[in-house]
């Protein structure tokens, strides 16, 4: 009889000789269409297994490498990913789909040079690829350089006419540069491409809003929350354009559901506090506003919007405190230049609030209301010139505003100028036939002029037209007519 313990050993050699023969034992090759196979079926585990056993078998080129590479994103293993890639790439230096796969690693790491540079060679090796240059344009989008997106973008529509991101993508892009209309073509056409893309209904709600088809925008993002019932921004903005249309009670309503979707978001709180003032409500204003700057101390606009409400209820030092502050965060705001010059003057700062006016003019705030108060407060100080060219710019701004010719014409009437305030003065009487004070005013240029019985025409003419509110704002109170009267009777 044989000794077993000899069969056995025989047997084992037998067995590992088969194993080792290509006729009998799974190649490399095969292990490696099993893990394919595998992951086609979603089974990415059972995938990365069987191809790491084909790795380690050896005899196989790029290809493994990138496939596992695959299969690790699916599983969210995005470092193993990326190490295949690369190993991919050192072994095929022109295998477009691995630089951009690890591109696309980069991109969601944040790291969007190096996306870039990755996107570059997928569109160096394959340039018929609009996915590369879709990628590449949102990496640029990351950066911010939106005409390079732009571009990308382009480029990706150009090969795949049908791919509705890419329209929408790029319709953020033109957004961000404020060529609104071609942005809303852009989201126009990945809507047609596929009407329930939530994001494009949603940004071309943002679009309509800039634009002040503030009903519009209401209407797409209705239909971004039919499409998401749980899309918080789009009740946000929602209720940002029905502010707008004046519906308080409804944009209410947006802001409380976006609340509880988003409690943690701080503009909610702000916007919903300025409706509750609009509708009268102080005190729940400046619950919500502050709510909103207990949760972001650094929100400028909250801070304006407070110091607003403090403005109005005459609570001059607080919104002075808080219009401080909101230059601190931001001091190139013409606009909180201003109001803090109404408070200075209403505490009989008007030092400051020349100052302060100086500055909002200095930042390019062509405001009519600015320019305004800043020449009244030069002409006030003596200085008629400063005061002429300010209202002289008013004016160019308002070339019909019977108001700015009165301004300006009492300042060249204070410099001595009393042809060029007579023209001006004239010029009122034109727009409003009616101008009580222009018809004084022009009164007492002519008596400057010696012309007496012009003089005394218009000083008749002014106290035959009733008493009523002027038709047009001035800077300075009406000339007394008990004043005029007793002028009159002193001849």
């Amino acid at each position: 009889m044989r000794n077993p313990k000899w069969v056995a050993a025989i047997m084992g050699l037998m067995l590992a000789v088969l194993m080792k023969s290509p006729s009998l034992a799974a190649t490399a090759e095969e292990i490696f269409e099993k893990g394919k196979q595998a992951c086609r079926a979603g089974r990415y585990d059972k995938c990365v297994g069987l191809l790491s056993r084909a790795v380690s078998m050896g005899g196989l080129g790029a290809e493994v490498f990138y496939r596992r590479g695959l299969a690790y994103e699916k599983l969210g293993k995005t470092e193993q990913a990326k190490g295949d890639y690369t190993r991919t790439i050192s072994m095929n230096p022109r295998y477009a789909s691995a630089y951009l796969n690890r591109g696309t690693i980069f991109y969601r790491q944040g790291d969007y040079d190096s996306a870039i540079k990755d996107y570059d060679k997928a569109v160096k090796f394959n340039s018929a690829n609009s996915l590369a240059y879709y990628n590449r344009g949102n990496a640029y989008l990351g950066k911010e350089e939106y005409d390079k997106a732009i571009a990308d973008f382009t480029r990706a529509v150009k090969i795949d006419p049908g791919n509705p991101d890419a329209y929408n993508n790029r319709g953020w892009a033109l957004l961000k540069r404020n060529e609104t209309e071609r942005s809303r073509k852009d989201f126009d056409r990945a809507i047609d491409l596929n009407p329930r893309f939530t994001i494009a209904y949603y940004n071309r709600g943002k679009v309509r809003y800039r634009t002040g088809d503030y009903q519009g925008s209401v209407g797409d993002l209705s239909r971004a929350i039919e499409l998401d019932p749980k899309y918080a921004l789009a009740y946000y903005r929602r209720g940002n354009a029905r502010v707008q249309t004046g519906d308080f009670d409804k944009a209410i309503k947006d802001f409380n559901r976006a609340a509880r979707m988003n409690p943690g978001y701080a503009n909610i709180y702000n916007n919903r506090g300025w409706v509750y003032f609009k509708k009268g409500n102080v005190a729940q204003a400046l619950r919500d506003i502050t709510k909103a700057l207990t949760m972001d101390p650094d929100m400028a606009r909250a801070y304006v919007n407070r110091g607003f409400i403090y403005k109005e209820k005459k609570n001059f030092a607080k919104a002075i405190k808080d219009f401080d502050r909101a230059l601190e965060l931001d001091g190139k705001q013409g606009s909180v230049y201003a109001l803090r010059s109404d408070c200075f003057l209403e505490t009989n700062r008007s030092q400051r609030a020349l100052k302060d006016l100086e500055k909002a003019h200095s930042l390019g705030k062509q405001d009519p209301e600015i320019l305004l108060k800043l020449g009244a407060l030069k002409e006030n100080t003596g200085d008629y010139d400063g005061a002429a060219r300010l209202f002289g710019k008013l004016l160019a701004l308002k070339p019909d505003d019977p108001a700015a010719h009165l301004d300006l014409g009492v300042a060249v009437g204070k410099r001595g100028k009393f042809s060029e305030a007579l023209k001006h003065f004239s010029r009122v009487i034109e727009l409003d036939p009616e101008n009580r004070q222009a018809y004084f005013l022009r009164a007492i240029v002519f008596e400057f002029l010696g012309d007496r019985k012009r003089s005394g025409e218009d000083f008749t003419r002014a106290l035959g037209l009733p008493e009523k509110e002027e038709k047009t704002r001035s800077i300075r109170g009406r000339v007394s007519s008990a004043h005029v009267k007793e002028m009159l009777s002193a001849r």
